[in-house]
């Protein structure tokens, strides 16, 4: 069944609802949809109906809205802080944070991040990634859209860590593993914050001021992981501690 997001509108009181201007084109066009054909749709905030298409042409798309749709939404409000990589490293990344259920993602300049290549740049990149997570969380039947912010630097993410649980993984930690944070007790206020450091990783001014801001280090294994690698395999150990990844229920 396809699955769209609208432009942010609230589906609760809606029995029509037209298909967004981004999506009519793929729609029509590439999907054939028809009348009578049923799809998912989705506003971005946390509800998705099942609908039936009424109405299509080249210009509009009409669907009849019916019953609400589990919405695959993790119960962490988890926050990916992302130094930033190469390209299509980064794209891979913020695509694989969206499927394991990233609730927002702060891209950083740290010491050993690529170079910022100012607003302009960002503009472009943010455009490209707001696409990535869109097609994401149609991809795996998310009813929210992760939110990504511009790109800033480590300084000024850090008073946002608060009393809030904030990890970040670093190869030469040697208390806290992956196991030990299996073995926490559930958050109160299902908020995680993870920071996830550069090809190179953190400088050590940079640990020093995470831990000094709230955060805790912990290690990955005796292995050097790549910074993508490194972002999938922590928010997947704090899924499996505290989210969704060991729930059973209906699904798609």
């Amino acid at each position: 069944m396809h699955y769209f997001f609208t432009n942010g509108e609230n589906l609760k009181d809606k029995d029509i609802i037209a298909l967004s201007s981004r999506d009519l084109n793929h729609a029509y066009r590439v999907l054939r949809l028809k009348a009578g054909e049923e799809v998912v749709v989705a506003d971005g905030l946390g509800k998705a109906r099942q609908g039936t298409i009424t109405f299509a042409s080249s210009q509009e798309i009409l669907v009849a809205l019916g019953k609400e749709q589990f919405g695959a939404e993790s119960p962490l409000k988890i926050t990916l802080y992302q130094s930033l990589v190469k390209g299509d490293k980064m794209d891979l990344i913020i695509r694989q944070a969206v499927e394991l259920g990233v609730y927002r993602i702060v891209p950083l300049i740290t010491g050993r991040s690529i170079p910022y290549y100012g607003k302009g740049q960002d503009e472009k990149r943010l455009l490209r990634w707001n696409s990535i997570i869109r097609s994401a969380a149609a991809q795996c039947r998310r009813a929210y859209l992760p939110s990504i912010e511009p790109v800033c630097n480590l300084q000024t993410a850090l008073p946002r860590i608060g009393s809030c649980k904030a990890l970040v993984p670093w190869e030469e930690e040697k208390v806290l593993s992956f196991r030990d944070i299996l073995k926490q007790p559930g958050l109160e206020d299902s908020a995680v914050s993870l920071f996830i450091g550069p090809e190179g990783g953190f400088e050590k001014a940079e640990i020093e001021a995470l831990v000094k801001a709230g955060a805790e280090l912990m290690h990955l294994g005796p292995r050097i992981l790549r910074s993508e690698t490194a972002a999938a395999a922590v928010l997947t150990i704090v899924q499996a501690a505290w989210g969704d990844l060991s729930w059973k229920g209906d699904c798609y």
